[in-house]
């Protein structure tokens, strides 16, 4: 079958790279005697176009994204439609979900990583049908994307600083909002200055990111309404890795979570794997165990081994 390799161009770390010669290299490394490899250069706005394609290709077995979450993020929704393997090669700024596997995030090691890898089923969740591999958030994650993409962005360096930037604003003025959570064991009725689901559980890690792909469930963080001193705790520890310390975030979870927010707004938006979307009074999300098939490295430990 065929490896079809699918490089965003306009990802972070690639724009210091000769694209076309890592792109050679890294599927000359795939490639084997039972698979041929193509690369594709796209840029962002023709990245989904082209992972459709790729999916729509009855020779290509397994489709490898290089790029940052947002690029790995639409390969997976890409794959998990189609059936077909999902590789990734890390080239953006935070890399949650190739951390989340264990690779590298040297693009050239994690290439040897892929190289050695297994295919494995792990689980994707969806948010009203559109799957997401990190988190569906509403409330302080969702501004701070929303206000940093007004912001300058081009470049990993830019990308951080606006980043901060926005932080320390959403920090001074945190949301506050009326949010229903059924998990499907009777629901609460909060008002909150933010609610996320992840796929899985967030590990000890700063970032937040979940180290385990297959458990099965989905996470479920919620805030009471914050203060700007709060908010800057919370903050804190979430970069710490330490976001379950916190007295003021209530974490369970679910294999399927029903949000519902009673008092949403016209223009009101969500945060699904980092793009910004508009927010549905109700939004019912979904742990889809073992539907998304990934190479996998050796250095992965899943579920059985945590």
């Amino acid at each position: 079958m065929r490896i079809t390799m699918i490089l965003n161009q306009d990802g972070g770390t690639i724009r210091g790279m000769d694209a076309r010669e890592f792109g050679d290299m890294a599927c000359a490394r795939l490639a084997g005697p039972e698979n041929d490899c193509v690369v594709r250069l796209v840029s962002g706005k023709d990245l989904v176009k082209a992972l459709d394609a790729a999916a729509e290709d009855k020779d290509t077995g397994t489709i490898v994204a290089g790029g940052g979450d947002g690029t790995i993020s639409a390969a997976a929704t890409a794959c998990f439609h189609s059936g077909k393997t999902l590789g990734v090669i890390p080239l953006g700024t935070m890399n949650l979900y190739a951390r989340s596997l264990g690779l590298p995030l040297d693009p050239q090691a994690a290439v040897e990583a892929l190289a050695t890898a297994t295919a494995r089923p792990l689980d994707i969740a969806t948010a009203n049908g559109r799957p997401f591999i990190h988190q569906f958030s509403v409330g302080l994650h969702a501004r701070l994307v929303r206000e940093r993409d007004k912001l300058d962005t081009s470049t990993r360096a830019r990308k951080i600083a606006s980043t901060l930037n926005t932080l320390a604003r959403v920090i001074m003025n945190p949301p506050r909002f009326g949010v229903e959570i059924d998990t499907g064991s009777g629901a609460s009725r909060p008002t909150v200055s933010m609610i996320s689901v992840s796929n899985n559980i967030f590990g000890d890690t700063p970032l937040s990111y979940a180290t385990v792909l297959d458990g099965g469930v989905l996470g479920v963080y919620s805030s009471r309404a914050l203060a700007t001193a709060t908010v800057a705790r919370m903050t804190l520890l979430a970069a710490l890795g330490k976001l379950q310390d916190d007295p003021d975030v209530t974490t369970t979870s679910a294999q399927k979570v029903t949000l519902r927010f009673p008092d949403r707004r016209a223009g009101s938006r969500a945060a699904i794997d980092g793009e910004i979307v508009t927010l549905d009074k109700e939004v019912e999300c979904v742990c889809h165990a073992g539907a998304l098939t990934v190479l996998v490295p050796d250095t992965y430990a899943g579920e059985t081994e945590a």
